[in-house]
Formats: C-alpha cells, structure tokens, sequence
C-alpha cells in the first residue's frame, strides 16, 4: 500500500505563529482536511511547515515519502511541483501579467507544450467563474477575479496536495462551491486537500464532508467534533 501523502511526525515550527507543541497529522489519497485556523497568519506558516519552505524546529514532514529536511534544495523544488497552493492574498496587485504569472509554475516543472497547460488553465479559469485566463497587469482585474484566477494556479498540472488557505466562505456561495467540486473530483484522482479555515459557520454547512476535522490551536491540532459549534 502506497504510503501518505503528507505525513506530520511531532514536527515543531521555530516561528512565533505556530504553536509550540508537537504537531501531528497524516492525509492519504483522497483524504480532505478542513483545519480551522485562527488567523491567516497562523494559516500560512502551517502551509509552509506542511510545504518545506520554513525550517523545523524538530520532528520531520514528509510528502510524498520524502522528508523535507534531507532532500537536496533542487529535488525540494521538484517536489513541491506537486503541491497547489492558494494563498491567503491571492495575487499581488502589482503582478505585471496575471496570465502569465498563473501559467508560471506549471510550465517550470513540466515539459508538456505550453498550448496544452494554456488549455488547461483557460478549462479552469472557466469551471471558476471567468471567460477565460485575464489578460494584463493585476491592477486592471477585480479583485474577485484575482482570487479566481489564484484558484486556477493552485489546480493546474493536478497536484497531488492541494492547499487552500482561504475562510470556507471563499468569497461567495459560487467560488465556494467551484472550490469543494474542484477539491472533490482531484480527490477523486488521488489526491489530498487541506483547507486552512477560518472560524464560521461555513465549516458546519452539511456539503461541508471532510474525512478530518481539526482545529490548529496553541495545544496544538486535535479534532472538532461534528456536533461541536465552530465560531
């Protein structure tokens, strides 16, 4: 059997946003983390924990069997090829080429013809609400479609973890169900989904199904209970 995709044992950060405490978590093909976080500060240095781009303080973080620590930093970069991430601010306003910018890192870790990944973006770009990849400098985009066009980088190329460090409210009923269609049918391809929420009543919608419920608080990550009333 094919071991997780992204495994947490007793890792500590070394930053002041994360607890101080041994963090576990373990997700497999197919699995779907909503972790309630309290702020986007704390949601972000868990993401980059979980991403390999903030050091340990202890314990290790493995993705894809590898341990971030050991892997050489060209390997590391290959690896978190297969990772997407939505961060918390979308994309820069001052981005010179927001196609340009989503097309990015897809085309740095393949090798597939930039008309095939261009198709691919412009499928997604269209399953997320917008006509097709803006065109131009971010400062001629609305916000909104920024955020859409930030969902469209994090799903391209198929990635086996899928980050999403938004509230679950995402912005409106559409995006957010976009997003959990998005998650469930890349789930459905094997991969991994965590989304870094903020407290609301969002996380105890019943479409809401996540196979793990936790709350990432100074003790640490330890689970929420269904019933339990979230914010």
């Amino acid at each position: 059997m094919a071991g997780p995709i992204l495994a947490l044992d007793d890792a500590r950060g070394t930053g002041e946003a994360l607890p101080r405490v041994p963090l576990r978590l373990e997700l497999c093909d197919g699995d779907f983390a909503v972790i309630e976080v309290p702020g986007p500060r704390r949601g972000a240095a868990f993401a980059d924990l979980c991403s390999g781009v903030a050091p340990l303080g202890g314990g290790t973080v493995r993705f894809l069997g590898r341990d971030w620590s050991t892997v050489p930093r060209e390997y590391a970069d290959a690896l978190r090829g297969h990772i997407g991430r939505l961060f918390h601010q979308a994309l820069r306003a001052d981005t010179p080429d927001v196609a340009a910018r989503v097309l990015l890192g897809r085309l740095h870790h393949t090798r597939i013809p930039e008309a095939l990944v261009r198709a691919e973006a412009v499928a997604l770009a269209q399953r997320f609400g917008l006509p097709g990849l803006p065109a131009g400098p971010a400062r001629l985009v609305s916000e909104p479609d920024l955020l859409r066009a930030a969902c469209v980088r994090a799903f391209l190329g198929s990635p086996r973890l899928l980050i999403l460090e938004l509230p679950m409210a995402a912005q409106g009923e559409d995006l957010r169900s976009a997003l959990l269609g998005a998650g469930a049918e890349a789930r459905g391809q094997g991969a991994a989904v965590m989304w870094l929420a903020a407290p609301g009543p969002a996380l105890r919608d019943p479409v809401v199904r996540p196979t793990h419920r936790l709350r990432l608080s100074d003790a640490g990550l330890s689970p929420v209970r269904r019933m339990e009333r979230v914010g």
